[in-house]
């Protein structure tokens, strides 16, 4: 027997009132008190509650797995709360089925290519809306154009998106080979579960789900299915070419990696475990504590996870602003403490010129940026001297106008820059069956430039190269994911070459590594849409009133001197000789510094102690005769003389 719950639409409402009764916002760690978690219990019960055949709705499981009033259970060795519903229900996971950039997508691949709209919504339904999807098509109850968005929107069990049995009634049958939202779910309402020894005894008479132990839901492969997608390629006219282009790949992506390799699966970034683990219910209360891994299900979309906080009462969630607080927190860490790390070093120069090498390396088990291919990274390099002066500026950004000097086609993949209108953009452009730029998913065709940074330990050698090729620019790039000549770091380096006639003796040099899941550019050819789709024209609204400031995901800066050599054995002097109106400037060699820096005469007599700040940025020589000069350089364990002339 189904059941419909008809309370949900003033949920969203309820959790704007009473949201901030969660405690810390912004805080990615809850702890609850007794009347918090009591109120936090009861608007959970409001979640879906709705039973099918094969799935039941994430609010039939509130009862034992949302936070515990009195404190023992489903919290972590500090008191914080790791209820899975808690961290779920504010997750794209949770809400994959009301988003409103998929709602809205999938209207417009629907009203380009009109005869194929039916097979569209059916394919992306079944990731998007697991639970509504399978249960319609295992039951017979989808009709012949499959699982449609009409179906889902008057369907609860589908619009409670990745809900709890969306995942744990997977079956461990052929997981690694699947596709395209293909889930093998089980027929006989088994729940797996990570928990060796599981207890079932309320959970199968309240929900008809028995828990069980299932190893292949500690590993990746329980993920392959909806995070590997292909599409078949049409043509300009909506005909299939027989053409099939590998649109999202991340799990592929991990194969090819040393994460595989090494065992290191994508649950403990997503789902990292607890501490000492965690007792995984609220009834009985004799359960003890069992490896138990947090709901995060983070990824590195925050953008959207603001909009949906935003719109939370028009796109009835029923999360509060404090849980999604929450999750933006968790993404925005993700994003600056495990995906990308940056270096820059100043390289020799000719004089007049200013050269530095940057390095990006990917830490991630996965492409960065992956999955849905709208999402983008670029770099900003700014130069400047030390002061308030910018030399140069590549990658700048503004909301208005995004990326300053991006291709309006597509930006190239760099290996020098030289000019602020170019930079370097990581990202995945398709191209149609003409080789033109496409944002629509079902004519993508080939691959016009894919300059993803990929995973280390990834290979063109590997047997999955095929889908998860590197794009034609960055193939030929030979530092691209080789360092020291050797495949697989997972990184890319680019020179930065700027010629400023600045007369600077020294200047810094910040770069930044910059994240957009959802850039205008994408979007842009959406919203010409507006008109015919009142979904497409809903997103837009929110979109152009949401803050679009990419996230930084990392920095770092150094500092460049003129006449700079990293080869140098010794500290140097420039220039040399000294003319009239020009400075004595130390060239520093690694990262010693001198403790103490004196001018001597040619006969070793001081002249002048010298800070080291000073000489470092040019030191006025003016007042000294025509001669032979020594700078002595006093070291913690060594001590240096330079010989330098004044014209």
């Amino acid at each position: 027997m189904l059941h419909r719950t008809y309370i949900a639409p003033l949920v969203p409402l309820v959790a704007l009132v009473f949201g901030q009764l969660l405690t810390g916002a912004q805080d990615p760690h809850h702890r609850f008190d007794k009347d918090d978690a009591e109120w936090t219990r009861w608007r959970m019960g409001e979640l879906c509650t709705e039973e099918g055949v094969y799935f039941t709705g994430s609010g039939n499981c509130v009862n034992c797995h949302a936070p515990d009033p009195d404190g023992h259970a489903l919290v972590d060795e500090n008191g914080a709360t790791v209820s899975p519903v808690t961290d779920w229900q504010a997750t794209l996971m949770a809400n994959s089925a009301r988003d409103p950039f998929w709602q809205a997508k999938v209207d417009h691949e629907g009203l380009i290519n009109p005869t194929h709209r039916e097979s569209i919504e059916n394919l992306c339904t079944a990731c998007h809306a697991p639970q509504g999807y399978h249960e319609a098509h295992m039951t017979g109850a989808a009709g012949p154009d499959g699982y449609t968005m009409e179906d889902l929107l008057d369907d609860e069990l589908g619009l409670d998106g990745v809900g709890c049995t969306g995942c744990h009634s997977i079956d461990d049958v052929g997981l690694a080979g699947r596709h395209n939202g293909d889930l093998p779910i089980n027929e006989e309402n088994v729940a797996w579960g990570g928990f060796e020894n599981p207890w079932d005894g309320l959970m199968s008479g309240q929900t008809g789900f028995i828990p069980a132990y299932g190893e292949h839901m500690r590993r990746s492969e329980v993920c392959a299915s909806c995070h590997s997608l292909y599409t078949h390629t049409q043509d300009l006219e909506g005909e299939e070419t027989g053409n099939v282009f590998f649109e999202q790949t991340t799990y592929l992506e991990w194969v090819n990696s040393a994460f595989n390799a090494e065992n290191v699966q994508c649950q403990p970034c997503h789902m990292p475990l607890v501490e000492g683990g965690a007792i995984a219910a609220t009834q009985p209360n004799w359960l003890f504590p069992q490896r138990f891994g947090k709901h995060h299900l983070v990824g590195g979309n925050a953008f959207m996870l603001k909009l949906m906080r935003d719109n939370a009462v028009q796109l009835s969630l029923s999360a509060s602003p404090t849980q999604f607080d929450s999750t933006i927190a968790r993404t925005v860490a993700s994003l600056q403490r495990e995906t990308a790390r940056l270096s820059v070093h100043q390289l020799a120069s000719a004089s007049g010129e200013w050269l530095f090498e940057v390095e990006v390396e990917n830490l991630a088990g996965h492409k960065f940026p992956s999955g849905y291919p709208a999402r983008v990274a670029f770099l900003e390099f700014i130069l400047t001297d030390g002061g308030t002066d910018t030399l140069f500026h590549s990658g700048r950004w503004s909301e208005n106008d995004g990326i300053f000097g991006r291709n309006e086609d597509y930006e190239p993949h760099w290996n020098e820059i030289n000019a602020e209108d170019q930079v370097q953009v990581y990202e995945l452009v398709m191209g149609d069956v003409a080789g033109a730029n496409t944002q629509v998913l079902e004519r993508a065709d080939v691959i016009l430039k894919d300059n993803r940074l990929v995973p280390r330990g990834f290979s063109a050698l590997h047997p999955v190269y095929d889908t998860v090729q590197v794009g034609p620019m960055a193939i030929v790039d030979e530092d691209f994911n080789h360092r020291n000549g050797e495949e697989g770091s997972g990184t890319d380096r680019l020179v930065y070459r700027i010629l400023t006639g600045s007369e600077a003796g020294r200047v810094e040099a910040a770069v930044r590594l910059h994240y957009q899941a959802v850039p205008a550019r994408w979007v842009d050819a959406l919203f010409e849409f507006s008109d015919q789709s009142e979904r497409i024209a809903t997103f837009e609204g929110m979109y152009n009133a949401a803050d679009r400031t990419p996230v930084v995901v990392a920095s770092t800066t150094t500092t460049g001197w003129p006449g700079f050599d990293p080869d140098a054995s010794d500290w140097r002097v420039a220039p040399n000789p000294v003319v009239a109106g020009d400075r004595l400037r130390l060239i520093p060699v690694g990262t010693e510094q001198p403790v103490a820096v004196r001018l001597l005469d040619a006969s070793g007599r001081l002249i002048r102690e010298l800070q080291v700040d000073e000489v470092l940025g040019g030191h006025a020589v003016n007042d000294l005769a025509a001669g032979t000069y020594l700078l002595h350089l006093v070291f913690e364990q060594r001590q240096q003389s330079i010989r330098w002339v004044k014209g």
